[in-house]
């Protein structure tokens, strides 16, 4: 397989899932505008937070537990003046004085920050070691993972055939890229030992 022609395939599974999610938006019947701007706003941000972190594992050298470190340092001013400005420190702080005595709240709480730090680490070891892009794919897939689950267990959003439709095509686009960059790694692969093979006569 050509470099070309495997870009070329990857370059269509990216439309393919981004057409996927445009299409399981076209059955959400309960349109929210504001519920929207917020997703974009996020993914926005998302994508830029993960190319800046592929950025600094490749260009500064840095692990990603170091990443995480910083991240968190640098995180932790912005956040505590979200909950002081939004007003949430107070009732926040008071509800956890008083479920700090329930051994299950205990157990949930350490699980939450235990899961929180493996999916980070996961999430920066992924992008450092692959590609921001990868990251979004992979994040794709867990995302229709969570969607069908949310489905079942939640509820609140009517089942329609675009959304079925729609995430069948996202599940897809995000399979064929997985296929596609592991085929570009495996010609990477065939082309060095081609190379060293000839290097040696």
């Amino acid at each position: 397989m050509t470099f070309i022609y495997v870009m070329f395939q990857v370059t269509l599974s990216v439309v393919m899932t981004a057409a996927g999610v445009l299409i399981a938006a076209l059955g959400d019947f309960s349109f929210d505008l504001f519920g929207y701007s917020m997703a974009f706003i996020s993914v926005f941000f998302q994508t830029m937070y993960l190319v800046l972190v592929e950025r600094s594992g490749a260009e500064d050298g840095l692990t990603s537990v170091e990443i995480m470190f910083y991240n968190s340092f640098l995180s932790l001013p912005f956040l505590m003046f979200l909950i002081i400005a939004t007003g949430e420190f107070p009732n926040s702080l008071s509800i956890l004085l008083a479920k700090s005595y329930s051994f299950p709240f205990l157990v949930i709480l350490v699980l939450s920050l235990v899961m929180g730090i493996v999916l980070n680490y996961t999430m920066f070891l992924c992008t450092i070691v692959n590609s921001a892009l990868t990251t979004t794919i992979v994040g794709v897939l867990k995302g229709v993972g969570s969607t069908t689950l949310g489905f079942v267990l939640l509820g609140g959003v009517q089942v329609h055939a675009l959304n079925v439709t729609g995430l069948v095509i996202n599940t897809a686009g995000g399979v064929w890229y997985s296929y596609a960059k592991y085929q570009q790694r495996r010609s990477k692969t065939v082309k060095q030992i081609t190379d060293l093979e000839a290097h040696r006569k």
